[in-house]
C-alpha cells in the first residue's frame, strides 16, 4: 500500500511513521523541505500535485483553519478514485463553519472519505505508549485499510461507520476539555470535577446528534475516550487554555489558535441551529474574554434545573 500524508508536524510525522512501520510506503508532504532524518519508506515532499498523482489513499493532519486552502489548491489533482482521510479537530471558519469533511467534499469530487479520531497523540505515538484510535467512515473497505495501516502493537484501531459523530465528538470533547481544566486549576474539589465531565459529556452528546452524529458516538473513543484522556493527563492545549482562564490569563489561555477558533466555530454553529449549548457557549465567551472563569462557573450552576 501507498499513502499521501499531508502535513508534516508532529501529528503528521507520527502517522507517517506508525504506516512505514507496517510497510506502507509514505510521502509526506509540506510546505518547506525538510533535512530531518526519515525512516526508510518515508519520503518528504513540498510537491503536492506530484504526491497526489502518485498515491489514492490520503490522510490530511493539517489545523481546521488551512483545510479550505489546502482543499482548494489539491482540488485539481483529487480525482474520484483518490480516498481521502482527516484528522482536524475543529470547525473550517465560514457560515456557517464546517467541519473537514464537508469542505473536502465541497471543494473536491472526493467522495470516499474517513475521519481519524481518538485518545492517541503524536508523543504517545513516538513513545509506543498504548493507545487507540477510530477510523470514522461510512466505507467500511477504506476504514479496514487505515485500520490495518495504523494499526501495531501499542496501538488500537478501530473501525466505526458514523463518520459526522466521531468528527463531531472529537472536536467538541477538545473544547468542553477547557471547561474541565478550568475547575481544576480553580480546586473546587473532585465532585464539581465530576459534575462538569458529566454535563460536558451530555452536551458533547447533544450536539454530535443534533449536527449529524448517530446516538452514542459520543460515548465512544472520540468523544468520552479524548475527554477522559485529558482529564487523566491534566494537560494538553484544553487543560492549558483552562487553567490560564481561571488564572485571568487570557493571553496564554489563546495560545492555541486552533483550540480557539474551535470554540468560537462550535458555539456559532450552535447559534445558527437554535441548539442548547451553555458550556461551550461559556467556553467560547472565557476565550474571547466577555466571562471570567468563576463568573462562568456561577452562571452554568444557576441555570434552571430540568431532567437528566
Amino acid at each position: 500500500m501507498r499513502a499521501v500524508v499531508i502535513g508534516d508536524g508532529a501529528w503528521g510525522g507520527a502517522l507517517g511513521r506508525r504506516m512505514v512501520a507496517n510497510g506502507v510506503t509514505v510521502t509526506l508532504v509540506g510546505l518547506a523541505a525538510s533535512r530531518r532524518k526519515l525512516p526508510g519508506g518515508l519520503v518528504h515532499t513540498t510537491d503536492l500535485a506530484a504526491a497526489l498523482a502518485g498515491h489514492e489513499r490520503v490522510l490530511v493532519a493539517v489545523p481546521s483553519t488551512a483545510l479550505e486552502a489546502l482543499f482548494t489548491a489539491a482540488a485539481p489533482y483529487l480525482e474520484g478514485h483518490h480516498r481521502v482521510a482527516t484528522t482536524a479537530r475543529g470547525l473550517a471558519p465560514g457560515e456557517p463553519p464546517r467541519r473537514a469533511s464537508e469542505v473536502l467534499s465541497a471543494l473536491t469530487c472526493v467522495r470516499q472519505t474517513a475521519v481519524l479520531a481518538g485518545a492517541a497523540d503524536a508523543a504517545a505515538l513516538e513513545a509506543d505508549h498504548p493507545a487507540a484510535l477510530v477510523v470514522g467512515s461510512a466505507y467500511p473497505s477504506f476504514a479496514r485499510e487505515l485500520q490495518t495501516a495504523l494499526a501495531g502493537p501499542a496501538l488500537r484501531v478501530y473501525t466505526n461507520t458514523d463518520p459526522a459523530g466521531v468528527e463531531l465528538s472529537n472536536m467538541l470533547a477538545a473544547v468542553l476539555a477547557v471547561a474541565l481544566g478550568t475547575a481544576r486549576a480553580l480546586g473546587v474539589g473532585a465532585a464539581s470535577e465530576a459534575t462538569a465531565l458529566t454535563r460536558a459529556l451530555a452536551e458533547m452528546e447533544r450536539l454530535s446528534q443534533a449536527l449529524g452524529g448517530q446516538a452514542g458516538t459520543a460515548y465512544g473513543l472520540a468523544g468520552l475516550g479524548v475527554l477522559t484522556d485529558l482529564v487523566f493527563s491534566g494537560d494538553g492545549a484544553a487543560f492549558k487554555a483552562g487553567a490560564a482562564l481561571a488564572r485571568g490569563d487570557l493571553d496564554g489561555a489563546r495560545a492555541d489558535h486552533e483550540l480557539v477558533d474551535a470554540a468560537a466555530n462550535l458555539a456559532s454553529r450552535a447559534r445558527q441551529a437554535a441548539l442548547r449549548a451553555p458550556m461551550v457557549e461559556a467556553i467560547a465567551a472565557m476565550l474571547r474574554g466577555e466571562l471570567a472563569a468563576r463568573d462562568a462557573m456561577t452562571m452554568l450552576m444557576a441555570r434552571a434545573a430540568r431532567a437528566e
